[in-house]
């Protein structure tokens, strides 16, 4: 079964796509890496069209979020991330060398042109940005995608954050499904919640998330290759997709008193190497 792969290039996106490198025949890959705004002139426009369409105190909420994770969060998030994947002076790489394009949109030509041009079965979606019709439809048996959140309830961005902010534990999770014309409410082939403990924070959770949902990427794709794929429809349940202006300053300084309250509800860690990767398998529950 050949497989293009759809993804950016985080590690944690890197170290994903490499467990499905190691497993399965990936004949291409596709990298997005959108342009960053360099100028004064860039920056400005972007949030003028933030405040136009999202008004003057959303946009100043986001703005504010913002840089306290430019100053403060994301270089100490991001060097533990790394840590975690790519462990020690490892390089950030991928495990081996496949025919590569690198696209400012994931929906560029360019894609459409390399997914045409190989021919795959499947096409396995790793961290991008939305993703059209005329791209996830090319693959005769469909395309996949890793969501690191339960759907449809917390659907699009941040659904970690957003789980944890509305207490609901159980919400914290992993989705693999299908595309479809909605954001994240495709047929779900597997979904697990994941354990959470005492002292835990966002990037744990995230890296507990994401080693879970590698493993059920790849089983996934195992069985969509055997034919042996089972889907789960759970569109009649009510949910919300949260977008990025949603996470502000404020939501953010809600979310670290409500985590902190949430700690004295929480187990220790076992006393494991290794521990559970899930406290409750609902790819299982779901079905019953």
């Amino acid at each position: 079964m050949k497989i293009v792969i759809l993804t950016s290039t985080t590690p944690s996106n890197i170290w994903l796509v490499n467990q499905i490198l190691a497993r399965h025949d990936v004949v291409a890959m596709v990298i997005e890496a959108p342009p960053l705004a360099r100028s004064m002139k860039e920056k400005r426009a972007r949030r003028l069209r933030m405040w136009r369409k999202h008004g003057l105190a959303r946009t100043l909420n986001k703005l504010a979020y913002n840089i306290l994770r430019r100053h403060l969060l994301s270089p100490g998030e991001g060097e533990r991330l790394r840590k975690e994947f790519f462990p020690g002076t490892a390089e950030v790489a991928y495990s081996r060398a496949v025919p590569t394009v690198t696209v400012a949109n994931i929906n560029d030509p360019a894609c459409v042109e390399l997914i045409k041009q190989h021919r795959p079965d499947v096409v396995a979606v790793c961290g991008t940005s939305i993703i059209r019709a005329d791209v996830f439809t090319l693959a005769p048996r469909g395309t996949l995608n890793i969501h690191t959140g339960i759907t449809p309830e917390y659907r699009s961005a941040d659904p970690i954050f957003w789980a944890l902010y509305h207490e609901e534990l159980n919400k914290v999770g992993v989705t693999v499904h299908f595309i479809d014309r909605g954001i994240d409410t495709g047929p779900i082939i597997h979904q697990e919640s994941v354990p959470l403990y005492v002292g835990d924070d966002l990037v744990k959770i995230t890296v507990r998330c994401i080693r879970r949902g590698a493993a059920l990427y790849v089983t996934a794709l195992e069985e969509l290759k055997r034919g042996a794929v089972r889907t789960l429809n759970r569109s009649s349940v009510k949910g919300r997709a949260f977008y990025s202006i949603d996470l502000g300053l404020v939501q953010y300084l809600r979310f670290c008193w409500r985590l902190a309250k949430l700690q004295r509800r929480l187990p220790r860690l076992p006393a494991t190497a290794d521990p559970p990767a899930s406290a409750a398998t609902r790819s299982a529950e779901l079905r019953q």
